[in-house]
């Protein structure tokens, strides 16, 4: 399937990137300082910087041309950024201010399983690199973990990149727990409600059932998967993600803005993922296409987030058109999406 993209360039990225992280935000174009950093952007950035790394040699045909320096100085900067906020007892300290000081006393479940899945893939992707080992040695300390975090999306992040049986047969039990206590004919679903990322508890518990060979977890996320589609896509065809301003609550409802790009991406990752291991289930497919044009107008407002001319994506759709602030978390999921779409379709 091969859509009309403009090829993706990492210029605004790069503007992003200091010897201390990625900003988080930006006012525009430039960036925040006054929001500092956040480790889920650096988790993101490994994942990001892994796959830049990796695809260098081939020379992508849909990558601009970029300074070849970038993806290790990405992954240099995201890495040690990782280490400084690991604390004593594997957790993670998640915010720090401009000048690096940290601002918070531990960060959240989500930012900690994010941060798991961005060093997981790590170590998969570049496994014979220093980069790897020191990622080991942080996952040493993170993993302990596993079982004593409670949020379904700290455990669908954790599970994504993991291949270690035990630990996927833990994350998959917890998801189709949630999911059996909840499910009915009219909501399909893993909670009461709809908000952020929420294709990543199907593709999680899918990529749980698949590794594990556990077939009614595959089949609980490819019910999920459909409600998920039947839910978050317009009659018209375009993504239509479930906004931040009330999100979706079970018998109320849905909110229409603000639309986050990292929801479309996470759609993009998820349903791409559900093509694959659902004997490449066409429709599937064509949500993961849809959520992709999401970024390049193909959207509620008909308005592109994605400019070709710097690699920047705006942060999200609202009654008014689009944010034209263009944060680190926009970038970056756009980026994760992209490139699993070229990697899976082309």
């Amino acid at each position: 399937m091969r859509l009309s993209l403009p090829k993706v360039r990492l210029d605004h990225l790069q503007r992003l990137l200091t010897p201390l992280g990625i900003w988080q935000h930006t006012r525009y174009a430039e960036p925040w300082v006054e929001h500092g950093f956040s480790i889920d952007d650096q988790a993101r950035g490994l994942i990001v910087g892994a796959w830049l790394y990796r695809l260098a040699p081939q020379q992508p045909a849909w990558l601009a041309p970029h300074d070849s320096e970038f993806p290790a100085q990405l992954i240099e900067v995201c890495l040690q950024y990782i280490e400084a906020a690991q604390l004593e007892n594997g957790r993670f300290h998640n915010f720090r201010n401009a000048e690096g000081a940290w601002i918070d006393e531990v960060g959240s479940e989500d930012s900690h399983g994010r941060t798991v899945w961005g060093l997981l893939t790590l170590t998969q992707l570049l496994p014979d690199t220093e980069w790897a080992h020191r990622a080991q040695r942080l996952l040493e300390g993170a993993l302990r973990h596993a079982r004593a975090l409670g949020s379904p999306r700290a455990l669908a992040f954790m599970a994504l990149a993991d291949d270690h049986p035990f630990r996927l047969l833990h994350y998959g039990r917890e998801l189709a727990q949630l999911y059996e206590a909840t499910r009915a004919p009219d909501w399909r679903w893993f909670e009461n409600f709809l908000t952020y990322e929420n294709p990543r508890l199907p593709q999680a518990l899918m990529l749980c059932g698949v590794r594990t060979q556990t077939p009614e977890w595959v089949r609980y996320a490819r019910e999920a998967f459909e409600f998920l589609a039947q839910t978050t896509f317009a009659e018209t065809g375009y993504f239509n993600a479930v906004g931040t301003e009330g999100w979706y609550v079970r018998g109320r409802t849905r909110a229409v803005f603000d639309q986050q790009p990292v929801c479309a991406g996470a759609t993009v990752e998820a349903f791409l993922d559900a093509w694959q291991a659902l004997d490449r289930y066409k429709p599937f497919l064509q949500y993961a296409q849809r959520a992709l044009m999401w970024y390049h107008g193909d959207n509620i407002n008909q308005m592109a987030l994605y400019d070709p001319e710097t690699g920047a994506v705006y942060d999200g759709l609202n009654a008014l058109g689009v944010n034209l602030n263009r944060g680190a978390e926009s970038v970056l999921s756009y980026l994760m999406a992209r490139i699993k779409w070229e990697l899976y379709v082309r």
